[in-house]
């Protein structure tokens, strides 16, 4: 095969390609674009949430959500499922790290994985605390096709 062939089955290589991924574009727009929304959750004021521990656990729409109250009046929150396999975490208060029962794995307080087998961090949420009302409010990025 000489070059100018090979030039030529190359453009045609790229232009049938090009042709596929508009026609697919096409017919399946949604695989392509994703709506993000952000759903807004009210947990109540600080001194009803937090009166009689340093953390809560909040179920919403089928998730679960760790909220944790730091020393300097921070609010974390995270999203309950282990990075490694799903697992529901537990927050350890006296040991101040998440805790996976399914696989032996340990999150720092700041959700960073510390030993067994999880590598990225527990998915931080959006958190917000209103001064004036001392509101909790956790900011839920819900995306779908």
């Amino acid at each position: 095969m000489n070059r100018r062939k090979f030039f030529d089955l190359l453009v045609q290589s790229l232009a049938i390609t090009g042709v596929s991924a508009i026609t697919l574009a096409g017919l399946f727009p949604a695989l392509l674009s994703k709506k993000r929304t952000i759903h807004k959750v009210v947990l109540g004021t600080e001194e009803e949430l937090f009166s009689d521990n340093s953390y809560i656990i909040k179920h919403i729409d089928q998730q679960t959500f760790i909220i944790k109250k730091g020393k300097d009046g921070s609010i974390d929150a995270f999203d309950a499922a282990c990075t490694h396999a799903g697992c529901p975490v537990q927050w350890n208060d006296s040991k101040k790290s998440f805790l996976c029962k399914c696989h032996g794995g340990v999150f720092d307080a700041n959700g960073s994985p510390v030993s067994g087998p999880p590598k990225k961090p527990l998915n931080k949420v959006n958190v917000m605390k209103r001064n004036q009302t001392q509101e909790i409010i956790l900011y839920l990025d819900k995306s779908h096709s």
